[in-house]
């Protein structure tokens, strides 16, 4: 039986997995379903909302994520998806941030 508030759901009643998006919508991102669920992880760390991750917030999400230094993580996440070296990750960024944080293992 389906869930009431999504009707979605797998029909053995698991909602861990609520199937929102067409497979064909991933395999044209060419990212794993982690790496979007990461991406979302990232957007929910924007706090002032500006649609783009300091430094603190990136080290926020990292040390969420367990890690044992966050403000390295975060200078280093920071040096490798900032493509233009203003010191933020914009949106248009966020795709480097996912897979330098799915290189080493933020999955």
């Amino acid at each position: 039986m389906k869930d009431q508030n999504n009707p979605l759901a797998l029909k053995n009643g698991d909602n861990n997995f609520p199937m929102t998006c067409a497979w064909t919508n991933y395999r044209r991102l060419k990212m794993t379903l982690p790496q979007i669920h990461l991406k979302d992880f990232f957007r929910g760390f924007d706090k002032d909302e500006d649609r783009r991750l300091s430094k603190q917030e990136l080290k926020n999400a990292f040390d969420s994520l367990g890690s044992r230094c966050p403000t390295w993580r975060a200078m280093r996440a920071l040096q490798h998806a900032d493509a233009n070296g203003n010191g933020y990750i914009s949106d248009q960024e966020l795709d480097g941030l996912v897979k330098y944080s799915a290189k080493h293992g933020y999955e």
